[in-house]
């Protein structure tokens, strides 16, 4: 009996713990930072190591159909800073006008072609991290030094990686490229590198169908030099398709987007290793 009564009260205290659990407001955790696309947290990064940031844009998730979950949404309430770029964002829901926002490439339609993803733009990336670093700095006083101290060197940084680029897309500055999607055409166009041809529209994720393509296979049979440029966060079928009908077409596969742990740094040397390996196994082939 005794046993039983035991029993009967662990029950009864598991069952109020568990309502008690229940009836409490759950929080949602919230980092300092929060990004939208996992290259401004590359630049957060950079500037402040220490910095406590998070992507809102799960990895592997696709950046033209992802909508913010009820929990990123709350995340947003309790942040102290939303870093975005509503050039390249400005088609997610959820976000509030009332959070304190750093907009670094904000919508400008009459710029719509030229200002997109220009995170792969050293030279529009040298324009915001003074921005940045003071709004970091308001974040986090107590790194106000080597917040100072790392944009002194990002800034250092950032013309060896511009020279970099130019030099290796000399080929493509001579003979010029076809784009999967507009995400590169930012720093292409930066670097005078003559696009042919973008078979993805500004309209996420929207191709343009067979007349383009079979007008970018007789542009390649003008030009049979054009580089195709693919990018790991886009279906490349187009550019498959192209090639299938041009063999000796070269295509390049970069990355627009990186990953949420990568630096920006980190993210131009990972695209001017893959610019390389390729030129390399072009090179390399009979």
């Amino acid at each position: 009996m005794f046993a039983a009564y035991q029993y009967k009260i662990k029950h009864t205290f598991h069952t109020f713990i568990t309502l008690l659990c229940l009836m409490m407001p759950s929080y949602t955790y919230a980092a300092d930072i929060l990004v939208t696309l996992p290259p401004l947290a590359g630049l957060v990064q950079w500037i402040d190591p220490e910095a406590d940031v998070q992507c809102l844009l799960p990895a592997h998730a696709d950046p033209h159909h992802f909508q913010l979950s009820p929990r990123q949404v709350e995340a947003l309430q309790h942040t102290k800073l939303l870093l975005r770029s509503s050039q390249d964002d400005a088609f997610w829901s959820g976000i509030s006008s009332r959070i304190n926002t750093l907009d670094i490439w904000p919508l400008q339609k009459h710029l719509h072609q030229s200002h997109n993803h220009a995170w792969l733009n050293p030279k529009e990336v040298e324009l915001v991290l003074p921005n940045i670093a003071k709004t970091l700095v308001q974040i986090y006083p107590e790194h106000k030094e080597n917040i100072q101290l790392h944009l002194r060197q990002a800034q250092d940084e950032i013309h060896p990686i511009w020279s970099t680029w130019k030099h290796a897309t000399q080929s493509m500055q001579t003979h010029g490229v076809i784009l999967q999607h507009p995400s590169w055409r930012n720093l292409f166009q930066a670097l005078h590198i003559p696009i042919v041809d973008v078979l993805e529209s500004e309209q996420h994720g929207h191709e343009y169908g067979p007349h383009k393509l079979e007008h970018a296979l007789g542009q390649l049979n003008h030009q049979p030099n054009v580089i195709l440029i693919a990018d790991k966060n886009h279906s490349n079928r187009a550019l498959q398709w192209l090639k299938q009908h041009h063999p000796k077409s070269q295509i390049i596969q970069l990355d627009a987007l990186g990953t949420c742990q990568q630096t920006w740094i980190e993210l131009m040397h990972h695209n001017l290793k893959l610019l390389r390996t390729a030129s390399k196994t072009t090179s390399s082939q009979p």
